[in-house]
């Protein structure tokens, strides 16, 4: 076998095919690479394998047409027929020479996410799970172009074949879609013959145990067809050699029925045992408190999900998909169904009067359903290089298990809004809103002067950035509420007058708070201009799961905090300034944004989360409110809402279980720092100058060949 090995590997060097194989792999790799990654400055190298796969197919042929087909045109392969040497050991050399050939564009691919290391934090594990899709995937094809170079003495005919087939493996999925609508499910066997949707997985960073046993089995099954295709002829040439072991249509039929039985038995696995994610903001994951939520279920729960399961597939919904197959597999108590609105349209009409969008989801405990649309589900954002809507994130997991909490629970958790001092209001802050509600908390307003108390239903109580001081009595409402376990989130925004009596809310905890416009003397701590805050972030109530996922924070115009010591009381700086920083508590129109006697000195804290250990009270301070506003939360990707349904879910959800808490998942949660000129430098060495090199290569080593 390694002489055949050998042999085979030789001829691919020391012919252009070899070369024009492996050469145009690598153009198609590296203009993927420099504009997917480089330029796109995108750290995961998945979109680029995904998107080179159909190139693959292309080149497949050109590389297994001459395997078998060139020996039986020029009948050599009758030395091989009447060898010693098993057919499976000629069959297995000449394999792993066409692995040894497709190794090499593998080989400089899993090099590319090591160069993009240099440029930022790289997603290891998306990138190599998806080269190692890439990997199966070729792997795949190359055994049956081998297959079918085995049955034709014909190379264009091999060619020809091996991409017809490759091409029907390729849409199979489809194929079997259209087939089995009329519900006639006997054409699912046609999916063993699917090798796209197969791949899908480990394209999306899902490192797939299905999908492994899936292309190893076919590999296997390929290569043992090629053997009795070869054995047909040997026993051709000498029919005493007929044996079990030989050719024989029962033991083909045998092989295939095993590898089909063996594949249903693995799709049974259930993904939690199957499947692994490896994408870097864990996609596919489902959270700690999604489980908890899940396997707590103590009625029934029905999702409805509008739309054919294959047509949602086609419009990307790959992560709702994978996360409602997880839900389904957690517990008894929850079932997912796809409804075709198509065949029954008045099913919507149950549960909402308003139109329903194909794609949205419908959950349903006894009397009570909510509907969470395709919108809530990903959040997008304008690229404006083409003025399209592309999605930033996914929010699936977080709005259905928020949809599950609220039909199942019996009392929703309330949130006072405290208005009456020209406060701004959640309303102003579309985002801001939509993160509370998919927290399953009511807000309601509060007037205190009206009301003259906290009502007892109050879970916690929200003031935003007053312009005018609160009144004497109105702060002693508030601190009652607090002295008996209260909980309150405050921003304080510059107020010209001051806010004397709200800031000795502040000083019962030891926080004082400066009434000014903190600018930034770090470059580093900031963006663009000063006043825009990028603070430093430590772990706490508010930041651990900002910190853990690498976000940033931004804070406008935004006032500070000073913190002293105070018994009883833990006060944790969230977010803080750099010692640079300087607060101007004088501002005028004539102000200069240079540091003046008059300005405070920092460090100040930006965010704060106290626990007062003696009254069990917990506030939440931030130093502007402006940073829920749209363009600057969506600008740091949401992090500074997490921070409000950070402190929600760390006031409320011990006392309510409806109210959960699960961010969005970024796509991208980082990004790289390509400079231009590298760029551009890198994109010219893998498009130009390697498969230039090897293509020139494999010509002059032909050329020298031809001379000898």
């Amino acid at each position: 076998m390694l002489a055949i090995y050998k042999k085979e590997l030789r001829q691919y060097l020391y012919s252009v095919t070899g070369a024009i194989f492996i050469s145009v792999n690598l153009f198609v790799l590296g203009l993927y690479f420099q504009a997917g990654n480089l330029l796109a400055m995108n750290p995961s190298l998945a979109p680029v394998i995904s998107g080179v796969i159909f190139i693959l197919m292309l080149m497949v042929p050109i590389l297994t047409m001459r395997v078998f087909a060139e020996e039986r045109r020029q009948k050599t392969d009758q030395l091989l027929l009447t060898s010693p040497v098993s057919v499976f050991k000629i069959v297995l050399g000449k394999y792993l020479a066409l692995l040894t050939v497709f190794e090499v564009p593998v080989f400089i691919l899993a090099v590319m996410p090591l160069i993009l290391t240099a440029f930022g934090k790289v997603s290891y594990g998306e990138s190599y799970t998806a080269l190692l899709g890439y990997f199966l995937y070729g792997a795949a094809c190359l055994a049956l172009g081998l297959f079918i170079s085995s049955i034709t003495e014909s190379q264009i005919v091999a060619a020809v074949l091996s991409f017809i087939a490759l091409f029907v493996t390729y849409i199979m999925g489809g194929i079997v879609s259209m087939l089995t609508e009329s519900g006639k499910d006997i054409f699912k066997v046609l999916s063993i013959l699917d090798f796209s949707s197969r791949l899908e997985n480990l394209l999306n960073g899902i490192l797939d145990l299905k999908e492994a046993i899936y292309f190893i089995s076919i590999i296997i099954l390929l290569l043992f067809l090629t053997v009795q295709a070869i054995e047909k002829r040997r026993y051709s040439v000498s029919k005493k050699t007929l044996s079990l072991t030989v050719y024989s249509s029962a033991s083909i039929a045998v092989a295939v029925a095993l590898v089909i039985v063996l594949n249903f038995f693995a799709e049974k696995i259930p993904s939690e045992m199957s499947e692994y994610d490896t994408t870097e903001s864990s996609l596919y994951s489902l959270s700690d408190e999604s489980k908890k939520v899940i396997k707590g279920l103590e009625d029934d729960v029905d999702i409805f999900v509008m739309g054919k399961k294959e047509t949602l597939e086609s419009y990307g919904y790959k992560e709702v998909e994978k996360t409602l197959e997880q839900f389904d597999e957690l517990s008894g108590k929850l079932k997912v169904t796809y409804k075709d609105p198509s065949v029954d349209p008045e099913f919507v009409k149950k549960y909402t009067d308003d139109p329903v969008s194909t794609g949205s989801v419908i959950v349903v405990s006894g009397e009570k359903s909510r509907v969470v649309s395709p919108y809530e589900l990903y959040e997008s954002d304008m690229d404006y290089s083409t003025y399209s809507e592309v999605r930033t994130a996914y929010d699936g997991e977080g709005q259905v298990i928020s949809a599950v909490s609220y039909v199942t629970g019996e009392e929703l958790p309330v949130l006072y809004e405290i208005t009456g001092h020209e406060e701004m209001t959640v309303e102003d802050f579309p985002a801001l809103k939509a993160a509370i509600s998919k927290q399953n908390i009511d807000i309601k307003e509060l007037n205190l002067m009206k009301e003259g108390e906290i009502p007892s239903d109050a879970d916690a109580v929200i003031i935003l950035s007053p312009q005018t001081d609160l009144h004497e009595d109105d702060v002693k409402i508030i601190k009652d509420y607090l002295n008996k376990g209260g909980k309150a989130i405050i921003t304080a925004d510059y107020a010209k007058d001051g806010l004397k009596n709200l800031e000795s809310l502040f000083s019962d905890y030891g926080i004082e708070h400066v009434n000014g416009i903190v600018v930034e003397g770090d470059e580093y701590n900031m963006y663009q201009a000063p006043i825009y805050l990028i603070p430093e972030c430590s772990y706490s109530v508010l930041t651990t799961s900002i910190k853990e996922k690498d976000m940033l924070n931004l804070f406008p115009q935004s006032t500070g905090f000073v913190t002293a010591e105070k018994e009883d009381t833990d006060v944790e700086e969230a977010l803080t300034t750099s010692g640079s920083a300087y607060a101007k508590t004088d501002v005028r129109e004539d102000s200069t944004i240079e540091k003046e006697a008059s300005d405070r000195s920092g460090p100040f804290s930006l965010a704060l989360y106290v626990n007062d250990g003696g009254s069990g009270a917990k506030l939440a301070l931030f130093g502007t409110a402006n940073i829920f506003a749209e363009e600057i939360n969506n600008r740091v990707g949401g992090a500074n809402t997490e921070l409000v349904t950070n402190a929600l879910g760390s006031m409320i959800s011990e006392k309510n279980v409806n109210a959960v808490n699960i961010p969005a998942k970024r796509f991208n949660s980082s990004t790289l720092t390509v400079p231009y000129g590298t760029a551009m430098l890198l994109g010219f060495l893998f498009v130009l100058v390697l498969p230039l090199g090897i293509l020139l290569s494999g010509i002059m080593l032909y050329l020298r060949r031809r001379r000898k």
